[in-house]
């Protein structure tokens, strides 16, 4: 069985890895600096709204410059889908932690 990724599904699942992990460090920044928090509503009339198009300009931005350099190729084989499993576990468990005790 042949296990690896077309460019773009692997360059794409190593720009997700990240955008997880991005995602779960603004939500920790927006709640410890009001400023910034304030800041990204000003941008757009809700912070949220903001972080959401910042996850998103994350994503495509770096799944595009991996899938044309080739990243997920030099992983190989099913190393992009175990490390966009293993960050969406890290993140969902660190947000499940700063929600519980800060």
């Amino acid at each position: 069985m042949d296990n690896t990724l077309n460019r773009y599904a692997g360059g794409f699942a190593l720009s997700a890895s990240i955008a997880i992990l991005f995602n779960t460090l603004l939500a920790w920044l927006k709640d410890s600096l009001p400023a910034l928090n304030g800041w990204m509503a000003s941008l757009t009339g809700h912070h949220w709204t903001t972080h959401g198009l910042f996850d998103l300009a994350v994503f495509f931005l770096l799944g595009l410059a991996f899938a044309r350099g080739g990243a997920a190729d030099r992983l190989g084989g099913d190393a992009p889908m175990k490390l966009l499993a293993g960050c969406t576990v890290a993140a969902g468990l660190g947000l499940l932690l700063w929600f519980l005790f800060v």
